[in-house]
Order: structure tokens, then sequence, then C-alpha cells
């Protein structure tokens, strides 16, 4: 493996960021609506859609790993090892994000079995593209602070996807006689949006990004289970991908119940665009000082340190239980907990690239795409408990069958929906805060570790001419 000399453009930058602002545009929707539109415009149980999300993310224990390796053995072309599948998968995801929310049919039947199919074709297509875009970054640059700001621009890139969850409360929710409802024709229209806007995202990720780390052609042998064999050998591996995992499970899981929460319980959907905002903001305040606090304290250290204020935080909101004239300290205290979760957002997909070059770094072995791949399917298992919010909200007692009949839920479901929606984030954000204590890559480690690959890497240096 060589690199080439130079620096990253600011258009390269930019190309990384554009990929991950066009799958969140789609994701965000699906994380914060598919849930309501299946209950409340379709008519299925908590436990149906909870059934559906679970067995499209049992499918991505296949699918993961197989394009995984599936990438990694592919030979760099024209377009690189890896840029290619921006467009390869990019495309039909954009098609297959609108193709969920079309409605087929009145039979609920129908529906239920339309809706699974063209979700799982989502995830399929979403893997095509995410495992090599995650792969991506690898190859662009060997260099940590390029990484790191690699990695902000894929979380800047996310974070502007949300627009839509910051939109739709607006747009899409309309006044009922029991509060607020959802207007399907207007949620359909705005996936078509979403859509087209993917496609042209896309196509400036490709154009704009470039590889620049040169990797052997020579086909190599890959064994899937001594690679994975490998990786759960390794505790930075593991405890990373737990955090990675459970990172998307909080933030998917707040998504879903948030919307039923000032839907049905603060009986007020426009102010969850103000959550959004307020929740946000705190990555968008730290994104100029990051790299900063990286160099002087090292990723880690401030990883255990915001996440002890997620901790803290998010305690406070369920203990505190506030009442349905408590919106305001509710969002309050939610800034708080996305002010401590914020940088891990910035830098998760960083940290991923970490651990491939401390698996480059114990084992001489390099394999960017597999470790994407499992890293990637973890985060899916996160996407899989995020699925249980439709069933805990269902066992709040949340009954969609009143949904636009004047009835309101009652007090008692409100107040357990309320429970859901606070103590299972605080549950995982404390059991995040735990593995990054757990996290062995100090700025210490990690700063020997750089400096040795830097030196070894110097010597199968490319230079352009």
């Amino acid at each position: 493996m060589g690199t080439m000399e130079g620096k990253l453009t600011f258009k390269n930058y930019v190309g990384y960021t554009m990929c991950d602002f066009g799958n969140n545009l789609a994701f965000c929707v699906m994380s914060s609506y598919l849930s309501i539109y299946c209950s409340d415009i379709i008519g299925m149980s908590g436990i149906t859609i909870t059934a559906i999300m679970v067995i499209a993310r049992v499918w991505d224990a296949i699918n993961d790993p197989m394009m995984g390796f599936l990438a990694q053995r592919k030979k760099p072309g024209k377009g690189g090892k890896y840029r290619p599948f921006i467009l390869i998968g990019g495309y039909p995801l954009a098609i297959s994000a609108v193709l969920v929310f079309v409605k087929i049919s009145g039979n609920l039947t129908v529906n239920t079995i339309w809706v699974a199919f063209a979700y799982i074709l989502y995830g399929m297509l979403y893997t095509v593209l995410l495992v090599p875009y995650g792969s991506l970054a690898s190859v662009m640059t060997t260099k940590d602070n390029e990484r790191s700001i690699l990695s902000m621009c894929r979380a800047v890139g996310g974070g502007a996807g949300n627009l839509p969850s910051l939109l739709f409360p607006i747009l899409v929710m309309t006044a009922g006689e029991s509060g607020n409802q959802m207007d399907a024709d207007k949620l359909l229209i705005g996936m078509v949006i979403i859509a087209v806007a993917m496609m042209a995202l896309y196509t400036m990720a490709y154009k704009f990004t470039t590889e620049r780390v040169i990797v052997e052609e020579k086909p190599q042998k890959i064994r899937v289970a001594a690679t994975v064999k490998g990786l759960l050998k390794s505790r930075a591996f593991v405890t990373m991908s737990l955090i990675g995992c459970l990172l998307i499970a909080v933030q998917m899981y707040t998504s879903t119940v948030n919307l039923y929460l000032f839907k049905d319980y603060f009986q007020r959907s426009a102010m969850n665009t103000v959550y959004m905002v307020i929740s946000y903001a705190p990555m968008v305040v730290m994104i100029p000082f990051a790299n900063m606090l990286i160099k002087k304290f090292g990723k880690k250290e401030i990883s255990v340190v915001s996440l002890g204020i997620s901790v803290i935080a998010s305690f406070l909101t369920f203990i505190l239980h506030l009442g349905y004239d408590g919106i305001w300290p509710f969002i309050v205290l939610a800034f708080f907990i996305n002010a401590g979760v914020g940088f891990l957002t910035l830098e998760v997909w960083s940290m991923a690239a970490d651990i491939i070059d401390h698996q480059e770094w114990v084992t001489g072995k390099r394999e960017e795409a597999a470790n994407y791949a499992i890293f990637t399917f973890m985060r899916k298992i996160g996407q899989a408990i995020a699925a249980l919010a439709p069933w805990f909200v269902s066992l709040a007692g949340y009954d969609s069958s009143i949904v636009g009949s004047g009835i309101s839920q009652g007090d008692a479901v409100l107040s357990g929906m309320y429970n859901v929606a606070t103590l299972i984030p605080f549950i995982m954000f404390l059991i995040m805060f735990i593995l990054a204590l757990l996290y062995p890559l100090n700025k210490k480690t990690t700063e020997r570790m750089h400096r040795e690959l830097e030196e070894a890497r110097a010597k199968y240096t490319v230079e352009v001419v």
C-alpha cells in the first residue's frame, strides 16, 4: 500500500460531506416517520411495525458482511475501489425511499407486505452504498487530522440531512380533533423531492471525491471467519462497535418516540422542530473546536467527559418526569444531552478509521471494507434496538385506532409514553459511558500508533508528478 503526496482539497471534503447529506435525507424520515406512518396511516399494530424493522435488520446480518467482503475483493477501477458504489447504490436507494411511503391498497395486509418489501429493499441498497462509503475515508487519506476532518464532514452532512426532521412536523402534521395527525399525501410529495435531491448530492459526492491511498491489486483470499474472530479479539474494535451501535440506537429511538411524545403528550407537534434545532445546535457549535480539543486532550478522553454529561442530563429528564406544561425544561435538558453526545457524533467515523489503523498496527493486516462492514452491521443492530420504539409505545398503551376519532390517549398512557421516551435513552447513555471508559486507544496510545504507521508508510510513498 502506498499514498499519494499532497493534502485533501476543500472540494474533496465537500464531496465526502454530500454523500451522507444525501443518505440522511431519507434516513431521518425513515427513523422518525415510518413508525407513525405505519401505525396511523396504514393501521399496523406496534408489534407488527417492530417485527418488520427487526426482520430487516436480521437480513442485514447477512447482507452487510457480504457487501463488505465483496467490496474488499473489488479491484480498483477507473473511478477507484469504493467511489463507484456511491452511484451504483445511491440512485436506486433514492427511488426505494419513495416506494416505502407509497400506499398501494386499502387493504391492511397488502399494505403491510408492501411496506415490508420496500423497507427491506431500502435497507439492502443502503448497505450497497454505506459500506463502501465508510471505507472510502480510509483510502482518501492516511493522515489522522484529515480523517478527523472527514469524520466531521460526514457528521455535518448527516446533520444537514436531518432537515426533513426539522420541517416535516410543520409540513406533514396537521391539527385533528384529538391532536396532531399525519398527512400521507404531503409525506409522499416530500419524499419525491428528497429523492431528487439525493441523486443530485450523490452525483456531487462522486465527482468531488478522490482515492489517494493506493491499494495493492493483488487478489487476497479473504477468510471471513478468521477476520471476524480476529476483530472480536480487539478490545478497541469491540468497544467502539458497541458504542457505534448504541449511538445510532439512541438517536433513532429518540427521534421515533419523541414524535409520539410531542404529538400526544405535549400536543404540540410543531415544537418538535424547535427540539431538533436545539438538539443539533451543540454539535454545530463544536465543529470549529473539535480538532483543537482532540490535539490537546484526545478522542477517548473527550468522549468520556461528554458522555458523562449526557448521562446526567438524560437521568434528570427521566427522574423529574416533566408534566404536559414542561416542554421547555424538556428541550433545555435535550440541549445538554446532545451537547454531551455531540462530540462522539462528530468523531465516531474518525474513531472507526483509528480501529482500522489499530488492526494494521497490531497484526500487519489492513481490511477496510471488512472492518466497516462489521461496524456498519453493529450500527444496524442499533437500528434494530431503535425499532423496539413502536413496541414500547404500544406497551405504554398507545392506541392507533383512535387517531382522528376525537378521543385522546389516557393520562396513564401518556405517562407511560414519557417513561419509555426518557428511561431507555438514559440506560443506553450509561452503557456508552462505561464502554468509553474501557476503550483502549487513549491520546498517548493513538499518537504512538499513528507515528509508527506513518514511519512505515513513508517507505512506500508514491509521488504525484
